[in-house]
């Protein structure tokens, strides 16, 4: 959905702004931006940051948050490995289909929910009660519905998917109902009890993140990353485990006709939400290409495993990271551009922003440093020598950089054309940066 365009003369008056580090006063103002405004609000004129307090804001909050990530990313892995032995993936093999897609799509609708959050806590929607329950609740509602569209779309696709002929056994069509019922019941259990915990965890955090006179665009992407990949797992693989002892019975069923009939609820509940309504049909697009590149991704991934073997274990954090710092810049940046658009003379500064952009880069090259200091004692299959260790930083600071010139082309470009950047941006960077992220990885390991 868009929003009134300006003229032309505005778009390029804009666009000078933004160039000149001036006020974007004319900006268009996607619907989205608006908070639920229970009470008379006036946005809180915030004043111009020093480098150096931008320095060390970002190294207190955003490190910290990028370490948390890794571990995410680290234990996820692990996750994953432990849970492809159990019983129901050796069953139904199509989980095996659904868990990359299932992990992409609901990932990038809870940093969509983080970045919203974040942006109407620096525009003061969380300095009264009722606004901030209000938008909390409302964020809460559309995430869920998302969610249910979501886990019933990836269950389905895994069980067109399933048909594809393998070596394995071909499934007979009572069969094939019976494992298609319950890779939609997976995915609706999946999304809907890992988003509720994700989503009142986002809520916490950019709550406390408020109070404590902490920028929530600085550590809300990260965070929601790296638990929601963990719970998502470990929910997926408890709800796998329950059903498939019921599959048989009509548990899995009542499973899909309940979390449908609670898709059908949500809908009407967000519908009727006039702040909210226009979200339902929003973002699928940015979703979809996330979906795919990250297919993409992993198809590369496969090819590249068995020649190189340390190379996926590698992935994970390549991507991870430099996808993170990518998200948390242009959560930054969106808020930024929505202050401009309530007129506040101090909240879009170019040169702020330059600099910002090379904090992030920096900060993005000890942890990755310290993971493959750490990999390499842990793992013997990878070699670590001067030269790959030259080569691989040299990858990671092209890949962190591609991703922060992308957030703030993407942040800027949609703004100019009605959109807001909160529904849209997050997943073009994960999407681009697993890709990039992976071919860059293959890159190394081919030249070294």
């Amino acid at each position: 959905m868009t929003f009134p365009r300006t003229s032309l003369d505005d778009v390029t008056s804009e666009w000078a702004h933004l160039q000149t580090a001036e006020t974007r006063s004319h900006s268009p103002t996607p619907r989205s931006s608006v908070s639920i405004n229970l009470s008379p609000t006036t946005p809180t004129t915030t004043p111009a940051k020093s480098p150096r307090q931008i320095i060390s804001e970002l190294t207190i909050e955003v490190l910290p948050a990028l370490l948390i990530s890794v571990g995410g990313s680290i234990l996820a892995g692990f996750i994953m490995g432990v849970i492809q032995k159990q019983p129901a993936f050796d069953r139904v093999p199509a989980l095996f289909i659904m868990v990359p897609i299932l992990l992409n799509l609901k990932s990038n609708i809870e940093l969509n929910m983080s970045t919203r959050l974040s942006t109407q806590a620096n525009l003061g929607t969380f300095d009264h009660k009722k606004e901030k329950v209000a938008v909390m609740r409302s964020n809460m509602e559309l995430l869920l519905l998302q969610s249910t569209i979501i886990g019933a779309s990836v269950g389905l696709l895994s069980s067109v998917l399933s048909l594809i002929p393998s070596s394995g056994p071909t499934l007979g069509v009572w069969r094939f109902a019976e494992q298609s019922v319950l890779l939609l019941a997976a995915g609706l259990g999946c999304t809907l009890l890992g988003s509720a915990i994700i989503g009142v965890l986002i809520c916490g955090t950019v709550s406390i993140s408020h109070v404590l006179g902490i920028d929530p665009d600085n550590i809300g992407t990260p965070l929601a990353s790296s638990f929601g990949d963990m719970s998502t797992l470990l929910i997926l693989s408890l709800v796998s485990s329950v059903l498939i002892r019921q599959i048989s019975t009509l548990w899995p069923l009542l499973t899909v006709a309940l979390a449908l009939a609670l898709m059908a609820l949500l809908f009407r509940v967000v519908r009727s939400n006039e702040h909210m309504a226009h979200h339902v049909g929003e973002g699928w697009i940015p979703l979809l290409y996330a979906a795919a590149t990250s297919s993409i991704a992993g198809i590369i991934v496969e090819k590249c495993a068995d020649r190189y073997p340390a190379l996926p274990a590698l992935v994970p954090v390549m991507n991870g990271i430099g996808g993170n710092i990518g998200t948390v810049f242009a959560s930054r940046l969106s808020t930024s551009l929505h202050r401009a658009s309530r007129h506040n003379p101090h909240a879009f500064s170019a040169s702020e922003h330059n600099l910002v952009m090379c904090i992030l880069l920096f900060i993005n090259l000890p942890v990755q440093l310290g993971f493959l200091a750490v990999h390499r004692v842990t793992d013997t299959q990878l070699q670590v020598t001067l030269g790959f260790v030259l080569v691989y930083v040299a990858a990671t600071i092209i890949h962190g950089l591609a991703m922060l010139l992308l957030g703030r082309l993407a942040c800027t470009l949609l703004w100019s054309k009605g959109y807001d950047p909160d529904d849209y941006v997050n997943p073009f960077i994960t999407g681009t940066g697993d890709m990039l992220g992976t071919v860059l990885l293959a890159i190394v390991f081919l030249i070294v």
